[in-house]
């Protein structure tokens, strides 16, 4: 992709007024950034993510505007928008859907019911635009028009150590996620502060580490024992290969919790590997392993089927096996082999830094 689109696209979201040009900007997203266009997949993630980055800040912006022109005023308070999942990690595809949240500061007293109104409606708006430009909303309902998902900073620090305290299987599932955060709009500060919060809690949690791992190790890599590729046996997907959740999410949770585990807050894989290798905690060769694994899983997944249901932009990380060359699956069944290493590195790596820590209540379900 040449520099001189990303410029106009700028400039096209600057001056968008209307959800019909947004929705035409992100049609024309695809066509920009084919995966076939570029001859390196890290390069096509960063144009992606980039690209839906500055899409989505466009987004938020045109809502304040059109709040303000309603009557509703500027943000009470200082506010970050930001990013949970493949989004919060800077790894969406073309068609990744919503995954976000709304943290503000502490409003002064006396003005929380501004604050609580004006966020409700600004994430309302938000929410609503961007679907209409494509993106269908997460169905784990994370999302920025959910109060869990979006409160001050001083109220996320008090969910966050919540979590900490009642580690049952869904409060390490969203530690986990919270770990993914990124600040796509607004006051990076706040996720700053928060994430600092989170990692100093971890570090007088390590008994923790041991609940991540039960959720971290819950997908496996689909490969048998013979070393074949295990693909989907009945219904649409018959035949296909689940590179999403087969290959793609085993190794994005291994690498978070390693990562974790080393006290590294970087929320993208690719910079949690770069963090790794630079502390030393695990050999070169392993991390290189780890790296090649995870672009080789980035590549197919930008493969993968998808559609435009109802105007929407899904997919459902799906690839066909034998369409791809033989280098290609000979690259999955390293990438297979690879992740399953990675696994075992991830439960001795846990295990021994768990071993011995207070135990806190609650679990695995």
């Amino acid at each position: 992709m040449e520099h001189s689109w990303m410029e106009r696209f700028d400039v096209s979201i600057y001056n968008a007024v209307s959800t019909e040009q947004l929705r035409g900007l992100r049609d024309r997203m695809h066509v920009e950034l084919r995966p076939s266009l570029f001859e390196d997949v890290i390069e096509w993630n960063k144009s992606v993510n980039a690209a839906h980055d500055r899409l989505i800040a466009g987004t938020i912006a045109l809502a304040e505007q059109t709040l303000r022109l309603e009557g509703f005023g500027v943000p009470p308070v200082p506010y970050a928008f930001v990013a949970v999942g493949s989004a919060g990690r800077a790894e969406q595809t073309l068609w990744s859907d919503q995954d976000n949240g709304i943290v503000h500061a502490v409003p002064p007293e006396g003005r929380e019911a501004e604050a609580e109104t004006y966020f409700r409606l600004l994430a309302d708006r938000v929410h609503v635009w961007l679907q209409s430009a494509g993106y269908p909303p997460c169905p784990g309902n994370v999302l920025c028009t959910n109060s869990l998902w979006r409160k001050s900073d001083d109220a996320w620090k008090s969910m966050i150590r919540e979590w900490y305290d009642d580690p049952v299987w869904e409060n390490v599932r969203y530690l986990l996620m919270t770990a993914d955060l990124r600040c796509l709009h607004g006051d990076a500060g706040l996720v700053r502060s928060m994430r600092n919060g989170y990692m100093n809690m971890l570090a007088q949690t390590p008994s923790m580490l041991g609940h991540m791992l039960q959720n971290t190790l819950h997908h496996k890599m689909t490969i048998g024992v013979l070393g074949n590729i295990i693909t989907e046996r009945y219904g649409d997907d018959a035949g296909a290969f689940d590179v999403k959740y087969g290959a793609y999410i085993p190794l994005v949770n291994g690498i978070r919790l390693l990562a974790l585990a080393a006290g590294v807050a970087e929320p993208s894989t690719l910079g949690r590997l770069d963090a790794l290798r630079a502390a030393g905690k695990h050999a070169p060769a392993d991390v290189d392993r780890w790296r090649e694994a995870f672009v080789t899983a980035l590549e197919l997944r930008s493969l993968a089927r998808h559609e435009k249901e109802d105007g929407l932009y899904t997919t459902r990380g799906m690839i066909d096996p034998e369409s791809l060359s033989k280098e290609n699956k000979r690259r999955l069944k390293s990438c297979l082999r690879t992740g399953i290493e990675l696994q075992q590195t991830v439960r001795k790596t846990v295990e021994r830094l768990a071993d011995g820590a207070p135990k806190k209540r609650g679990g695995s379900a």
